[in-house]
């Protein structure tokens, strides 16, 4: 998988240097207690996913330039006379495009086109197989990437199962918060929440306004998961599959049919 390559340039085709101007802007941007920055000086944050972000001066470089690596890394290069606090502004600046390019690697890679069934010792969170790592000898707590979670003593769980507890719990919270979110930022109101085992299906909405979601969202990438939490809302407006409700869910996710072919392609070996 090659890197993706962004750089700066004029209208009529020049390399173009970035201003020296006041960034200011960037003082707040960049205060670690503000709990709202999306870029920091180590990495850029988009959904639940972070960015390590490496920043390299390159004197023969006339201009900044933005690459996302294939592992994920994004790597700034800094021209001569350049500093890291412009490189962080045209990081800021192109926002959408890492965005857009970061979107891509995730559904591209997010299994492996070789992965016919769960890879021992692993568990699909968020798209990425992950593997499941004792944390004490009697197994009462497990690591899931950036997730910690305790369970009381079960006996005669394997890892497998133990994972899986972690997981539909994790699930009770995170999609309910998540959903409440998308709910307030594109102006729907739903009623319960519930996460349950469905086999069939990865949500469903009432008449009456409940929405049900399949605890296996957890497993799928964030914009999946969304799509398919979107697509429950819209149904409170509009309980069919009518041309204004795709159009109403086209409007609240621009990506669904990105989301729509993941779960195409992936949606079946998800367990």
């Amino acid at each position: 998988m090659g890197q993706c390559t962004l750089a700066l340039l004029q209208s009529q085709g020049d390399i173009l240097t970035l201003p020296r101007v006041q960034l200011d802007f960037l003082d707040t941007l960049l205060e670690p207690d503000s709990g709202k920055c999306t870029i920091s000086e180590t990495g850029v944050v988009i959904g639940q996913s972070r960015l390590p972000l490496e920043c390299v001066r390159n004197k023969r470089a006339k201009r900044y330039i933005i690459r996302l690596l294939p592992e994920l890394v994004l790597r700034v290069t800094i021209p001569r006379g350049g500093s890291r606090k412009e490189a962080l502004r045209f990081v800021s600046e192109n926002y959408a495009w890492v965005e857009k390019q970061f979107l891509s690697l995730r559904l591209q890679g997010s299994l492996l086109p070789d992965d016919t069934g769960p890879a021992t010792g692993t568990v699909l969170f968020r798209g990425r197989r992950i593997p499941i790592r004792s944390m004490i000898a009697d197994r009462s707590l497990a690591c899931f990437s950036d997730q910690l979670a305790s369970l009381p003593s079960e006996t005669g769980l394997g890892a497998r199962d133990t994972a899986e507890n972690i997981l539909r719990r994790l699930a009770k919270v995170e999609l309910v918060k998540t959903t409440f979110r998308l709910a307030k930022r594109h102006g729907f109101a739903p009623g319960r929440v519930s996460i349950r085992n469905q086999k069939t299906r990865w949500g469903s909405c009432s008449s009456t306004g409940a929405i049900s979601l399949n605890w296996r969202l957890v497993q799928v990438p964030a914009f999946v998961r969304d799509y398919v939490i979107l697509h429950e809302l819209v149904h409170l407006d509009h309980l069919d599959h009518s041309t204004r409700f795709w159009e109403r869910l086209a409007k609240a996710c621009p990506n669904l049919n990105a989301a729509e072919a993941w779960l195409k392609l992936h949606g079946n070996r998800i367990c």
